[in-house]
């Protein structure tokens, strides 16, 4: 598994690996990431081996950064080659992020079977170079089909750890009060802990009929824990959920960004939401994925520059008020989920490589 440096292109990894592993235990899994990536932090508590590249991004740099940064792709794709011959996976597949474009291009250069993940509805610069070259493209939205060659690329949805497919399996909302899960990432978000902070101020006359659970990340939580104080409003605040599945299970409305990860699990659940793209992403591709699901009534859409608290208190009191409206958010918002993208990838993946069942690696 290539590629890594934030959650939306990790996480889909690791569902995949998971799925990999399920089908056979026997399965060699390695992933090959960025050094100073999340992937450092996150894949050797799921016993994967893991190996790093010393790489960095090419786009938007100039001058003797840009050249550093070919010099660094250039390095890490011989660095990937040593290590692939040291492996000798049977396949390789890249889940996006500049980290992953040295591996799958020494996989090309080796004859190994290659793939890519794209999890956006707008592909990032990286896929979009990989696509031209890889046996396989596995696309989550239709959006962006457009972008790769017809006949390798198949519609799939980004894959789901399936500890957090089980929150589907015992539906415990209808609750006495109504379950917001906020939420900006898996490092937080400035802006929507401020926004909803601003929207405690215009919800007092439907507070005592929320449970508000929060995930403010690491930087924000003990100014966002004062100013609950000072309101004198009782929470569920959290630096990081560690049980994500747990804290979907609750939930009646989610307030996030428009990751691609965050919408494929929201989307499989069939959760309603409220979505708040991070503007300075790769290409607003958060604007993108989001729109991909309000022009489906899938979701609420709310952009950061019209972002404020009586604005999002707006949406909230809309949906807290009118059960059916939520409901059919809901129900446009499981139309669009796919629930069984790990199986339809490792299914067609195991075909490009004429296995059944297994294979003996991937990387």
């Amino acid at each position: 598994m290539a590629g890594g440096g934030t959650g939306g292109h990790l996480f889909p990894a690791l569902a995949l690996a998971e799925e990999f592993k399920r089908r056979d235990a026997s399965t060699d899994i390695t992933f090959i990431g960025g050094k100073g990536g999340l992937e450092e932090k996150i894949v050797p508590g799921y016993g994967y081996p893991l190996k790093v590249l010393s790489v960095e991004g090419i786009k938007r740099r100039r001058g003797m950064d840009r050249i550093r940064a070919v010099a660094k792709a250039a390095g890490s794709t011989l660095a990937a080659v040593r290590i692939l011959r040291e492996i000798r996976p049977d396949g390789v597949i890249g889940s996006g992020s500049y980290s992953s474009a040295p591996v799958v291009t020494a996989a090309k250069l080796l004859g190994i079977k290659t793939a890519i993940m794209e999890q956006n509805a707008l592909p990032g610069l990286t896929n979009r170079v990989l696509g031209k070259l890889v046996d396989r493209i596995f696309i989550a939205f239709e959006e962006a089909r457009e972008f790769f060659p017809g006949g390798r690329t198949t519609l799939t949805g980004t894959p789901v750890r399936r500890d957090i497919l089980r929150a589907d399996e015992e539906d415990e909302r209808g609750r006495d009060k109504f379950s917001i899960l906020v939420f900006g990432g898996s490092q937080g978000a400035v802006a929507i802990n401020a926004a909803f902070l601003d929207a405690t101020e215009y919800l007092t006359d439907v507070w005592s009929g929320l449970r508000v659970v929060h995930q403010t990340g690491e930087d924000g939580f003990e100014q966002v824990k004062a100013a609950y104080r000072r309101k004198n409003l009782k929470v569920e605040l959290f630096k990081f959920i560690d049980n994500m599945s747990a804290a979907y299970n609750a939930a009646d409305l989610v307030v996030c960004r428009a990751g691609a990860t965050s919408i494929a699990e929201i989307t499989a659940l069939g959760l309603a939401s409220i979505l708040i793209p991070y503007p300075y992403a790769s290409d607003d591709h958060q604007t993108v994925n989001a729109r991909s699901l309000s022009d489906r009534d899938a979701t609420v859409l709310i952009k950061q520059d019209k972002l404020t608290g009586s604005a999002l208190a707006e949406a909230i009191k809309k949906l807290y008020r009118n059960p059916q409206e939520l409901k059919n958010i809901r129900v446009m918002s499981r139309k669009l989920g796919r629930p069984r993208a790990a199986e339809a990838i490792a299914e067609n993946f195991l075909k490009v490589l004429n296995r059944e069942k297994t294979l003996k690696a991937i990387a």
